[in-house]
């Protein structure tokens, strides 16, 4: 069964194509499972704030500001890791940059 946050964003009426919906289930689905566990707990993290979101627990602009603080918490990290690892954080800063920051932000109401 789909989370909460997944038929949220299938519903977003997208006419402009800005947000790849499967791309942004997969950064979350691989952000979860990654091997590095500060990866997966901003995975987890950045899946309670989709769920939140769809659930209109929280606004689009409290999400905005989670989401961004994830990214800069996640970006100052991967300074700290190791090549492999880094490189899954640097790949989550940037999803989260291009298809939650650029993408799902211009589909939701501010």
């Amino acid at each position: 069964m789909p989370e909460k946050w997944e038929s949220f964003v299938d519903h977003l009426k997208d006419t402009n194509g800005v947000l790849a919906k499967g791309e942004l289930k997969t950064l979350v689905s691989l952000a979860k499972i990654d091997s590095d566990e500060f990866v997966k707990k901003q995975g987890v993290k950045l899946e309670r704030y989709l769920n939140q979101l769809a659930l209109g627990e929280i606004t689009p602009e409290e999400f905005k500001g989670y989401v961004a603080d994830l990214q800069t918490l996640t970006g100052i990290q991967s300074l700290k890791m190791q090549v492999a690892a880094k490189a899954s954080a640097q790949r989550l800063c940037k999803g989260i940059e291009d298809i939650i920051l650029n993408g799902l932000m211009r589909l939701l109401p501010s």
